[in-house]
């Protein structure tokens, strides 16, 4: 009898330790997502803050006379307008692979209009300040599996970011090929590819959660909201394909979208 109460005891006592432990790593990991979430309010209130005080600067020094090149201006206006656009669409992004809403249309899509509508919407920007961005598609490409819009805003998000994390180099490399996995099984591989600061390797998995900066990001006061990566990879799953990454500090980052290649029956459907 005194052998069973012991066990007894003994029984109660371990799960009392396994509970206490379990509320210490939930309370702690409460603690971390709390201070992810009020690190990305400040970083978004920052991305939303700077835009408009350039919009303002913009408008007043129009409002006053002192505008003498317009067309300048303008420009200046509608890449801040843009920057806010662009925040907003990545938040509603987030939000949306979060509650698991599966807004898409899978159609197989030409890769070279694709391509060609993402350098019209992202070469002004960035040959504006500074960048060379090369594009180098494959000749006779098949079509992929994929959303058109879905797709656009994968490749804008690895594109800034590589624009965000070039540092002196200020190049950026898209290119599309073939990706031989094994009749019938073949796919197309998107890369984005930069030269600057890398990543470690004990942040490449890290780096695809939500509000998830580098440390080093951060001492370097590289600003974002820290949802580029994890929306990129979201979408890019829901459309049946996925994203790696290659990377070594100092030398720079290779993003790649990988594809399956479109059904023939599909073919009439290429966007």
């Amino acid at each position: 009898m005194w052998r069973g109460h012991m066990l007894t005891s003994g029984v109660v006592l371990l799960l009392l330790a396994t509970s206490v432990v379990l509320v210490v790593v939930s309370s702690r990991r409460a603690e971390a997502l709390a201070n992810l979430q009020m690190d990305f309010v400040t970083s978004v209130s920052h991305e939303l803050r700077t835009p408009l005080t350039a919009i303002l600067s913009v408008g007043q020094n129009i409002t006053d006379g002192f505008a003498s090149d317009l067309k300048l201006y303008g420009w200046l206006i509608t890449t801040q307008v843009r920057k806010e656009i662009d925040l907003v669409d990545q938040i509603l992004s987030f939000a949306s692979t979060k509650k698991g809403a599966k807004n898409y249309v899978l159609q197989p899509l030409d890769l070279t209009n694709v391509l060609d509508q993402v350098r019209r919407d992202t070469a002004t920007i960035f040959e504006r300040s500074g960048f060379t961005v090369d594009f180098e598609i494959a000749p006779s490409l098949p079509p992929i599996l994929g959303d058109l819009r879905f797709l656009c805003r994968c490749l804008q998000n690895l594109i800034g970011n590589a624009a965000k994390y070039s540092g002196q180099s200020r190049w950026i490399g898209v290119s599309a090929e073939l990706e031989e996995l094994g009749n019938p099984n073949e796919g197309v591989q998107i890369s984005v590819t930069d030269r600057g600061i890398g990543i470690r390797s004990s942040e490449l998995v890290q780096i695809f959660e939500p509000f998830y900066r580098s440390p080093s990001v951060l001492a370097a006061q590289v600003h974002g909201t820290g949802l580029g990566l994890s929306v990129t990879k979201h979408l890019a799953e829901a459309m049946g394909g996925r994203v790696s990454v290659l990377s070594e500090p100092g030398l720079g980052s290779v993003f790649t979208l990988h594809f399956r290649v479109a059904a023939a029956l599909d073919s009439e459907m290429v966007a």
